[in-house]
């Protein structure tokens, strides 16, 4: 099974959210300057994010969101915005040493960039998961979407909390005023 972990985190990067405890939505925009991009991508790339990057960054997400939301849909991806994207930045393909003695490829930036690590994680990450794992969170209040890595492939929540909690206490309720 792959990590899609930044797929996830760039299609919700941009999503409002409704914390535990809060009363309303959230509006949630993390890409909205470099320190908060950087604190978003900190998991994934060691670098701080610059200004001067935050218009790509945003361009990626979006092609990412229309690529979900399409894998999602079951409908072709839209992969040419995503590709150009990709083409802009100068990527190489070089030979590290693996396991076992064995040589492995691998797709790297030939500078350091942000967009560069983004984009090269992000085409693997796309290139290996399951289309049918990834989904939205099945409570009608969120929208967030989750890659499922449950064994038996049913998870139905983003996260256990808030949504997971809180969809069997609104069954609960239900069935109580009855």
């Amino acid at each position: 099974m792959t990590d899609a972990g930044l797929v996830v985190t760039l299609a919700n990067a941009r999503s409002d959210r409704r914390p535990s405890h809060a009363r309303a939505r959230v509006t949630h925009d993390g890409l909205a300057d470099p320190v908060a991009a950087g604190q978003l991508l900190a998991p994934f790339v060691g670098e701080p994010v610059e200004a001067r990057e935050l218009p790509t960054l945003r361009a990626i997400q979006r092609a990412v969101v229309a690529i979900v939301d399409a894998l999602i849909d079951g409908t072709p991806a839209p992969v040419g915005a995503l590709n150009a994207l990709a083409e802009r930045e100068p990527l190489v393909s070089a030979l590290e040493p693996g396991p076992e003695g064995r040589l492995r490829s691998r797709l790297r930036p030939r500078r350091d960039s942000v967009t560069g690590a983004v984009l090269v994680t992000l085409l693997r990450q796309l290139g290996q998961l399951d289309p049918g794992r990834l989904r939205r969170c099945e409570r009608s209040e969120c929208r967030l979407v989750f890659y499922d890595t449950s064994r038996s492939g049913t998870q139905r929540w983003h996260a256990e909390r808030p949504c997971g909690l809180r969809e069997r206490q609104d069954r609960h309720r239900a069935s109580t005023e009855t």
